[in-house]
């Protein structure tokens, strides 16, 4: 029998491909038009739109050129391209989550990405209903990832105890607020996060089918 009552997915680069696509256009369109100097495009990966405005706001190797609004219209101008024409959906998503459901467990997408965008992937993958909560960026006042309110929140919507969830994650920032939420973390490691340290998870997988092997062996549902 497994310890965990509920997993609880990030959605960019676990739930849905799109870490690269993301990092490219930031790289090549986003940040080259909201900044001057020397872009930290690592210190703003996995953080809200919010959270990667203030971020640049307070780097003194760098000069914001636009406000927070015209940084937010940056990003949005892209979103539908992301998310309806260049993402893909991890492969067995769908039957993974029917396995942990199906085992009785609840189900979860925490994004640090806006409600519209959490929205877009939803529709555009026919998952409306296949979570039993999700907590998006713009769902509270506050920071989000690595801050742990987004994790809490989630488990507060589930009246679970954070020690009940299994988080699968793709970034430090990420696994940062899973872990200060008291949460157990996979980590799902790709194309899009090759180099980044993911050593604060509790276990490190490379692919889908090592995933679903690491959720097996902590109980959430039978082998296959």
């Amino acid at each position: 029998m497994s310890q965990y009552e509920a997993v609880l997915f990030d959605m960019d680069g676990v739930t849905v491909e799109s870490a690269i696509v993301w990092r490219e256009l930031e790289r090549t369109e986003i940040l080259p038009a909201a900044v001057t100097g020397d872009i930290p495009f690592d210190a703003v990966r996995a953080l809200s739109v919010s959270d990667a405005y203030d971020e640049l706001a307070t780097d003194d190797d760098v000069e914001l050129r636009v406000s927070a609004d015209e940084f937010d219209a940056l990003y949005d101008t892209h979103a539908r391209e992301v998310y309806y024409d260049r993402v893909t959906l991890m492969d067995g998503y769908r039957s993974l989550l029917d396995d942990i459901r199906g085992a009785g467990h609840a189900t979860g997408l925490v994004s640090a990405s806006r409600r519209g965008w959490v929205e877009m992937v939803l529709d555009r993958f026919e998952l409306t209903g296949a979570y039993d909560v999700v907590v998006s960026a713009t769902d509270f006042e506050g920071p989000s990832k690595p801050d742990p309110t987004t994790y809490r929140l989630a488990a507060e919507q589930l009246a679970i105890e954070p020690t009940a969830c299994l988080v699968v994650e793709d970034s430090p920032h990420g696994i940062e607020s899973a872990v200060a939420a008291g949460m157990t973390c996979l980590a799902l490691r790709g194309e899009g996060n090759a180099e980044e340290d993911l050593s604060k998870a509790d276990e490190v997988v490379s692919s889908p089918e090592q995933l679903r092997a690491a959720m097996a062996k902590r109980g959430l549902f039978d082998a296959q």
